[in-house]
């Protein structure tokens, strides 16, 4: 059964729970997709099953739970754990822990709003043991915007997987720029030069 049919049901019977519980996952493990879950929704409030503020408010809280499980395993077992799990090799890493300590919470913010790059970001304020308090703020936030977005494309469009790819094109070459820049500023003398103390 295709996943978007699979949260499809899950909505359908749970409701905002269900919205909530696949958004944990989702922030902790990157399954199920958060753009499918919220079109789907969209879909669901347009037809009068769910309202609005309650779903954005659901899934951004689950995905922040979810987040702050990744991120609280990563603070506790550090490089070793992220190794394990064969995501970056161990000196990129460094690379990234240098960089997270020196762009901080506009990496954290930023990243949760790009594709392909969200999923990790977790990774990072981990590593560099960002204040709590200030992780799981920044993490509400931006998954509740992002979750006005994709809810947005779902209730004016329904789930037209045909619009959702075309946006999805423009998200990851956006994405794509962001990480290109990131990488070079990943491999700039500054970072480096930190990495070799």
């Amino acid at each position: 059964m295709p996943v978007d049919l699979t949260i499809e049901s899950i909505i359908a019977l749970a409701g905002y729970a269900g919205v909530f519980l696949l958004m944990i996952a989702n922030g902790a493990v990157s399954f199920p997709s958060s753009q499918v879950l919220y079109i789907v929704a969209g879909y669901f409030i347009a037809q009068g099953n769910l309202i609005l503020l309650p779903v954005a408010l659901a899934g951004a809280l689950g995905n922040t739970v979810g987040n702050i499980i990744l991120y609280e395993l990563v603070r506790k077992h550090g490089r070793d754990f992220v190794a394990r799990m064969k995501l970056f090799p161990t000196r990129e890493l460094a690379k990234v822990e240098v960089a997270f300590h020196k762009k901080g919470a506009w990496f954290i913010f930023i990243g949760k709003l790009l594709p392909a790059i969200k999923v990790f970001v977790p990774i990072p304020a981990g590593l560099g043991k960002m204040h709590r308090g200030l992780f799981a703020s920044l993490m509400f936030a931006a998954s509740f915007i992002w979750s006005l977005g994709f809810i947005s494309i779902g209730y004016f469009f329904g789930k037209s997987s045909d619009l959702f790819g075309k946006y999805a094109i423009i998200l990851v070459a956006v994405a794509a720029i962001v990480l290109f820049l990131f990488y070079r500023y990943l491999n700039s003398d500054e970072v480096i030069r930190e990495v070799e103390r």
